[in-house]
């Protein structure tokens, strides 16, 4: 006969059982009340410095002091302080600048530049229909000041600041263009004058192409704007119908920019599937995008650098693991979080990471960066032609490297080599 256990000991252990869970339950109160406090004594003594700093200045400095300028100052250092370069306040003109940004047409002069040797501004494009473009200003002209000041003094990222704005504002140009064979202003060569452009709406071009080998489609993808995937769709069709057998797509030195135009262009290339989803503090997964089914039936490769920020990474990283093709070059930035903007009453904007972007296989490259399949990476002399838009194609090994990842996937798929003759 199996030992009996009585009523006596079960009520015991229940209360026991009891017991604990009302310990527990009151340990982990505690604890939460205790970090509550601590939180709310942490803050209040934040506030109360602000305020003894707020006494202070007002009472003596002898200065006067514009409170919108120190608000925004204020807020500013706040989200400095969360120590994460994410995080940024955007005053209220700042946050119009960004939204605009972030449509499908940009406001201001229309060009892309690189600080040279001497500071200035070296311009490497000149965007079509864009204010720098009805002002005559070419590739390879520099700029050298802005409304009269020396770019050297205004310093080259706030100069990049100055070339967006409000439309119908304008900004003169301090311009040296150099002669045809390159010679420097001490030659003779080259002139000095001014121009004065007014800032307006242009579309950014983001998709440049070119038909390498007689078989390889080469787009670059600059940025990922509203615009980019109708862009890349239009040139990718008219190279799959002149015969192109493999596609090389160049997002090197890629911002990045709107996820869901990165994810728009992967739906052309990618099977169905996951290809943007983000972890929260919680440790929650949202899925973001997905891709529907249907895909290019091509070899892909990739190319990357330090450069590719972002929206960029994202595509990198699904081309890998979607196993859709390789990817070469050079680890990427190593940006991949999410940054929400969050508009605040006065129409300014706190720029907050809220999320980590996490790849198909459950990994983020935040902090790390998307590592390439094959590393390839160019020498100084390559690297500062290449931001130039002056490496030609058959100089560049990053574009020859991703010229032999296709010929390899093309071997092995048994199809027609992209990139050999036919």
């Amino acid at each position: 006969m199996g030992k009996k256990f009585s009523v006596g000991a079960a009520v015991s252990v229940s209360a026991i059982t009891a017991a604990i869970a009302v310990s527990l339950t009151y340990v982990y109160a505690m604890d939460s009340f205790n970090r509550k406090v601590a939180d709310i004594n942490e803050r209040q003594a934040m506030y109360q410095k602000l305020s003894e700093i707020d006494q202070k200045a007002r009472r003596d400095y002898i200065g006067s002091i514009d409170e919108s300028a120190l608000t925004d100052g204020i807020c500013a250092g706040y989200a400095a302080g969360l120590g994460n370069s994410h995080a940024q306040y955007l005053s209220a003109r700042k946050y119009k600048e960004y939204v605009a940004a972030n449509g499908a047409k940009t406001v201001g002069v229309g060009v892309r530049t690189v600080q040279d040797a001497d500071g200035n501004m070296e311009v490497t494009e000149v965007m079509p229909n864009s204010p720098a473009e009805k002002a005559g200003i070419r590739k390879g002209d520099v700029i050298v000041a802005m409304d009269g000041k020396e770019i050297v003094r205004i310093t080259y990222g706030a100069a990049l600041n100055r070339l967006e704005g409000t439309a119908g504002t304008k900004l003169t140009l301090g311009l040296l263009r150099r002669g045809a064979d390159g010679a420097a202003a001490s030659s003779g060569a080259s002139k000095s004058f001014s121009v004065t452009v007014t800032r307006a709406e242009y579309t950014e071009r983001t998709i440049t192409s070119a038909m390498l080998g007689g078989n390889v489609a080469y787009l670059r993808i600059s940025g990922f704007t509203q615009n980019t995937p109708n862009n890349f769709s239009r040139a990718l069709n008219q190279m799959t119908d002149k015969g192109a057998s493999g596609l090389l797509i160049d997002l090197r030195s890629n911002p990045g920019g709107d996820v869901p135009a990165a994810a728009a262009v992967l739906d052309l290339l990618l099977p169905a599937g996951n290809t943007v989803s983000r972890r929260d503090k919680s440790g929650r997964v949202t899925v973001e995008q997905v891709s529907k089914p249907g895909e290019i039936n091509l070899p892909v490769a990739l190319i990357v650098n330090g450069g590719t920020y972002g929206a960029a990474e994202i595509f990198a990283a699904d081309i890998r693991d979607f196993k859709k093709g390789l990817v070469v070059g050079t680890k990427t930035a190593g940006y991949g979080t999410k940054d929400e903007a969050v508009p605040l009453s006065d129409g300014s904007a706190l720029l907050l990471p809220v999320a980590e972007y996490v790849t198909l296989s459950g990994r983020t490259f935040n902090g790390t960066g998307v590592v390439p399949d094959r590393e390839k990476d160019l020498t100084d002399d390559q690297r500062s032609r290449f931001v130039r838009n002056r490496l030609s194609y058959a100089e560049d090994p990053q574009i020859q490297a991703g010229i032999a990842a296709l010929l390899q996937q093309g071997a092995a798929a048994g199809s027609a080599p992209a990139g050999s003759s036919r």
